[in-house]
């Protein structure tokens, strides 16, 4: 049991309340965002990132409120189900939701919740059921959403600031520079962040994953530019779970972590 107030035999019950709390947390993170953008403060291109940023941290920080019990992951998994659910929804015009059009789309359009967006959450609910951190507090998860959030999120917003004329980018993608370096820094400093806030819970060496870390940034900033558009959430996802496993079964001292943590 990693965090259960009502005891052994209200297990589900708590993991109710905390599915529920995680849903307002991320709904939250959507609704400022959406606010911001349309009171003009920040364009939709930020806005749109920056819950792509935030999302899936603050959904995976709300994991530590779970009861670790074999309910626990399917639990935690319902919360990005029902973004997905609720994204195909918007896309295809039987829901309205002008809060989520103006957070994580640039052009208006609900469709465009189709793409990426709704790719994202299809991958938070894959990573969610592989690689639940509790009970176990295998941080594979925290690294991939480190890189996917943090790292991809950062990548556009520094891109797009300080990115200037020179692109470079395959299949039509238009990477820069500055947008790579962002790559690197925010997956190095998310998943950081993440694994020093499990810290709390789960003992991790962080000066000694210091090493692996960045090397796991560095591969996702590889990763993100060569993906031709629209594919890097797939890709880095995908791509850094792979090496999550290559490293554990070719130097588990030097990534200890088993691949998979699903029960």
């Amino acid at each position: 049991m990693v965090f259960n107030p009502l005891g052994e035999g209200l297990a589900i019950v708590w993991d109710l309340i905390a599915m529920f709390i995680s849903i307002i947390s991320v709904m939250m993170v959507v609704q400022i965002n959406g606010a911001i953008q349309k009171s003009g403060k920040l364009s939709s291109d930020v806005t749109r990132k920056l819950v792509h940023i935030f999302a899936a941290p603050v959904f995976v920080v709300t994991w530590l409120l779970y009861s670790g019990s074999v309910f626990s992951r399917y639990l935690a998994a319902v919360v990005p189900v029902l973004f997905v659910l609720l994204f195909v929804g918007i896309g295809t015009g039987k829901v309205e939701n002008e809060a989520f059009v103006a957070s994580m789309s640039r052009s208006g359009d609900p469709a465009e919740l189709l793409k990426g967006t709704l790719y994202y959450a299809i991958i938070i609910v894959l990573t969610t059921v592989f690689w639940f951190t509790e009970p176990t507090g295998n941080p594979n998860a925290l690294i991939i959403f480190g890189c996917l959030a943090g790292g991809d999120g950062l990548a556009d917003i520094i891109g797009r600031k300080y990115g200037g004329d020179k692109k470079f980018g395959i299949g039509g993608s238009e990477k820069t520079v500055a947008g790579s370096i962002g790559m690197l820094i925010g997956s190095f400093l998310f998943s950081l962040i993440l694994m020093a806030i499990y810290s709390i819970q789960y003992a991790y060496d962080l000066v000694g994953l210091l090493l692996p870390v960045l090397l796991l940034s560095v591969i996702a900033m590889i990763i993100e530019a060569l993906t031709p558009p629209n594919l890097d959430n797939w890709t880095v996802s995908i791509g850094i779970a792979v090496v999550l496993g290559l490293m554990f079964i070719l130097s588990p001292t030097f990534w200890p972590f088993p691949f998979l943590t699903i029960l």
